[in-house]
């Protein structure tokens, strides 16, 4: 095992919270969409070329969607916050919601559970002698930050024989409280496995919890995260080692304490709430000590500006061991240029050649648009009031508006109930000064009252207006009135701190919520933007990544957030077309291609398209 040094645990309860009376943290119980434009299915068609060792998949890619090079499935959701302490960044993670995001239909209630999600390889060409030493290894962790699996779930591992066309369950191991990421080796020794067509898949058996309650407080649960996949030749029940030194978080926000605000107030309280700095971690997975470059470059969407803060810094890393480095930036913003903004961070280390590349590079984008942020816009759980007493209780999250301003409205993101139970919940919006800390006078009071309204993909904000815009200045308050005394569920990001800003009022006080996250909700300031709803223009041009590349591609989209591409064309320095396919995920494998520069172009619907051009160097 790499992780041999302390474990810090992150605290989250194995079912629904009740962190207080009438307060809830509840699993997520639907993630309608997992991928904006692109359609989640249960099976991709199986290619009919074998995939050659080695495999590997460390997850650590922009989409949720597994790697279609590899997986065949498209029930795991990959992702870089639900892991605690993974080897790399990305995990996939196996729950209870099926391809369409929602509690699988079937579920059953603990102790009797049942299949759940699948992740499958690609047929593989194993036909080698067990003497070749074939191992397949890989990370799990239970939990995460989402909910334990319960003793009687649990992660299994199959093989496939392709001659008998029969799946075979070689590993299992069941449910557990959180723990560090375990490495697990399986030997591959038996000849019916050893063919041509070779697969492999993990699959969990989970259950719903016995709630003798209301069905609101049900849940997703069952969470299991995998990481770091490798089968190969060669090795031996000791190649437990990683040589490679790899990214484990996202990159840092440029702001104190928030993930975005107005762009106008970043003006007036640039002393106050720029971070000078851009912090990044990274592990050293290998047993010997690393000497690993750090280099960072923003690039400003508006008017394509590149800027480089510093020079490049090198450092010794230690081996099994993780290092959290903040890399200083002054940036130079041009605030009078336009009344929005978007920058593109991204950050990359150099390290030794034999390192997996796909996870040295890692991109942010840091928008400043017109509303007020603290959560990072990933939904790992969700918050509501609950129970007796909770009918017309108040939530409350407090904002700073840096400047004097007019409030427009919430963007809020709601997770759906099992059996949609919350649309027919009622809640109406209210705005509070402040007093001594906590919500004072209301100086809104919404006259309409609303339903929730679901996100048709994850983690996408559903915009409310206000029926009349709210003068802010300093601290302000914006929350709702619950009608009900059953759960709104409101999304809530675990990775980011609440700082004390989430309050809430039964009817005699405020108090500070316990909760262990930002709830997901943004005010948004009501004043006409030039640049009208596309904060960034359409400029025809995408960032690629590892460049240099060695076996693969990774398209991050840029400026084309809002461009739908389905077929790409790579050509060399000659202007020789070398390889041509659709377009189905952000990844492209370029194995075939020899050392050298090529240009790739991107097109799709209504004549978009687009060009680039990367490196192959091995």
């Amino acid at each position: 095992m790499i992780f041999n040094r302390l474990f810090i645990c992150l605290i989250i309860a194995a079912a629904p919270l009740s962190i207080a009376a009438q307060e809830y943290v509840m699993p997520l119980s639907s993630d309608p969409g997992r991928e904006m434009n692109i359609s989640k299915h249960s099976k991709k068609n199986i290619s009919n070329e074998l995939y050659e060792l080695p495999f590997v998949d460390d997850f650590s890619y922009n989409s949720n969607l597994p790697d279609e090079t590899r997986w065949t499935d498209n029930y795991a959701y990959v992702n870089r916050t639900y892991a605690v302490g993974p080897p790399t960044i990305g995990t996939a993670t196996l729950d209870a919601l099926d391809q369409n995001g929602a509690v699988y239909p079937f579920a059953t209630i603990n102790p009797e559970t049942f299949d759940a999600d699948y992740l499958t390889s690609v047929p593989i060409n194993l036909n080698y002698e067990a003497s070749d030493s074939i191992y397949l290894s890989f990370y799990y962790q239970p939990m995460g930050n989402g909910l334990e699996p319960r003793p009687y779930d649990s992660l299994c591992l199959d093989f496939y024989d392709p001659v008998n066309d029969a799946w075979i369950n070689v590993w299992q191991t069941e449910g557990d409280t959180l723990a560090p990421f375990r490495q697990v080796m399986i030997p591959i020794t038996e000849e019916r496995f050893l063919k041509e067509g070779f697969r492999f898949g993990f699959r969990n058996r989970a259950s719903l919890p016995q709630n003798t309650d209301y069905k609101d407080k049900r849940g997703n649960v069952d969470h299991w995260n995998i990481d770091y996949v490798k089968l190969d030749h060669s090795r031996n029940v000791n190649d437990t080692i990683h040589r490679d030194v790899a990214f484990i978080k996202p990159l840092s926000s440029m702001l104190k304490g928030h993930e975005s605000i107005p762009w106008d107030h970043f003006n007036a309280a640039y002393n106050s709430t720029y971070l000078s700095y851009f912090r990044i971690e990274y592990r050293n997975n290998d047993t010997a000590t690393r000497n690993v470059t750090r280099s960072i470059q923003v690039l400003d969407e508006i008017d394509g500006e590149l800027y480089k803060p510093g020079n490049a810094s090198a450092q010794d890393i230690f081996q099994n061991s993780a290092v959290a480095f903040e890399i200083g930036s002054i940036y130079p913003f041009q605030f009078g240029n336009g009344d929005t903004a978007s920058f593109l961070i991204k950050s990359w280390l150099r390290t030794d050649d034999f390192d997996y590349k796909q996870n040295d590079t890692i991109t942010r984008r840091q928008v400043f648009r017109d509303y007020f942020a603290y959560d990072d816009g990933s939904a790992e759980r969700a918050y509501g009031l609950r129970g007796q007493g909770t009918n017309n209780g108040l939530i409350a999250v407090r904002f700073n508006s840096f400047i004097a301003d007019e409030l427009g409205g919430v963007d809020i993101y709601f997770t759906q109930l099992l059996d949609s139970l919350n649309l027919g919940y009622y809640f109406k919006f209210m705005v509070w000064d402040d007093f001594q800390g906590a919500p004072g006078n209301l100086i809104y009071d919404g006259s309409t009252d609303h339903t929730v309204v679901y996100s048709d993909v994850l983690n996408k904000y559903q915009r409310f207006e206000f029926d009349r815009t709210v003068p802010v200045n300093g601290t302000f308050y914006v929350g709702l009135l619950q009608y009900n005394q059953f759960l709104l569920n409101i999304g809530m990001d675990i990775n980011t701190d609440p700082n004390n800003n989430l309050l809430y009022n039964l009817g005699t006080d405020w108090k500070i919520s316990s909760a262990p996250g930002s709830l997901m909700i943004r005010p948004f300031v009501k004043r006409h933007y030039s640049s009208g709803d596309a904060i960034i223009p359409d400029r025809k041009e995408f960032m690629i990544w590892p460049n240099p590349a060695t076996d693969k591609i990774t398209i991050e989209p840029g400026h084309l957030l809002d461009h739908t591409f389905n077929h790409y064309r790579i050509f060399d320095l000659t202007g020789k077309l070398v390889l041509e396919a659709e377009l189905h995920s952000s990844v492209i494998a370029t194995g075939s291609l020899p050392e050298g520069m090529y240009f790739i172009t991107l097109t799709g619907t209504n004549d978009d398209k687009a060009t680039s051009k990367f490196i192959i160097r091995r």
